[in-house]
């Protein structure tokens, strides 16, 4: 299976399912990504999906990504979800957001060497094909059932994009782009001090800037409490018999201070963002990680 086949026959998964439990298109992102993900584990397929990827300088809602980094699918969503009562006159979608993602899915292809791109509006109650019956130019309205309607736009270059063959040399180890899994890092050899400059990928496509190993622990912990994996019944996540790496104040079990206390602003969190080197760093992490119910191989490093 190519990543357009990957896409499409995903799209028609969601079209059989139905929509109406969607609020919002985020909800749609997401779902599209995680079923990606699972027919990707279910077949072996040598891609990656991401959320918010850097195209051309724009940001794509999703994109699958090759093994050598090369970007093969770029999305762009708008989701207008069926409105009743009070809502029933408030659009969510602007139709110039629309058109301006038929624009961006064109410079995809054309500037940013992405293989297939797609633009597409879910309209769960028909609002916008009433409105826009004569699509724009390229774009087809597609009857997705129940009422719902999709306008479907697709931009190609038509290259070939084969799937390996089964039995295949495994991938690379790093996916450039995607990232390796954490894990997989071992910095031992690198001066503590010594700037990081890389980038966290969380496993619902969020991302943190690392400037230094200290930030590896600190944005963790961030993405951790906003995504309610950390929680006050988890507090404090230890490092060891009587240190800690979060607590709610700077201080270990023994009553040693923190050596490098970082507060997460809007939280009540402090963390222990100083390690001896870069592996224990990341060893830390993903303790933190597992602690909070997160396998830490699903957090890419790139």
């Amino acid at each position: 299976m190519d990543a357009a086949e990957l896409f499409e026959d995903t799209m028609e998964s969601i079209r059989q399912r139905g929509v109406h439990a969607f609020a919002e298109e985020a909800d749609l992102v997401i779902d599209a990504k995680k079923r990606m993900n699972d027919k990707i584990a279910e077949g072996g397929l040598p891609y990656l999906v991401v959320r918010e990827q850097n195209i051309s300088r724009k940001r794509a809602d999703l994109a699958i990504l090759r093994a050598d980094g090369s970007i093969l699918v770029a999305v762009e969503f708008k989701f207008e979800p069926a409105h009743t009562g009070a809502m029933a006159s408030d659009d969510v979608v602007l139709w110039p957001e629309v058109e301006a993602d038929i624009e961006k899915i064109k410079r995809y292809v054309g500037e940013g060497g992405v293989g297939a791109a797609y633009a597409i509006l879910v309209d769960a109650d028909g609002r916008w094909l009433r409105r826009h019956p004569d699509p724009p130019a390229g774009s087809e309205w597609v009857d997705w059932g129940n009422g719902v309607s999709a306008l479907w736009t697709k931009v190609s270059t038509d290259a070939a994009d084969k799937t390996p063959p089964a039995g295949g040399a495994p991938l690379p180890a790093e996916i450039t782009g995607g990232g390796r899994p954490l894990t997989e890092w071992d910095m031992s050899d690198v001066p503590p001090r010594a700037p990081l400059n890389k980038t966290l990928v969380f496993p619902d496509g969020d991302s943190a800037c690392l400037k230094t190993q200290g930030d590896l622990l600190v944005e963790t912990t961030r993405w951790l409490w906003a995504k309610g994996h950390l929680t006050y019944g988890k507090l404090p996540v230890p490092s060891g018999p009587i240190r800690y790496i979060v607590n709610t104040d700077p201080f270990h079990s023994n009553g040693g201070r923190f050596a490098e206390a970082k507060e997460i602003e809007g939280t009540p969190l402090v963390v222990e963002s100083f390690t001896a080197d870069r592996k224990e760093a990341v060893r830390f992490t993903a303790k933190l990680l597992e602690h909070c119910g997160v396998d830490p191989s699903s957090v890419l490093m790139r």
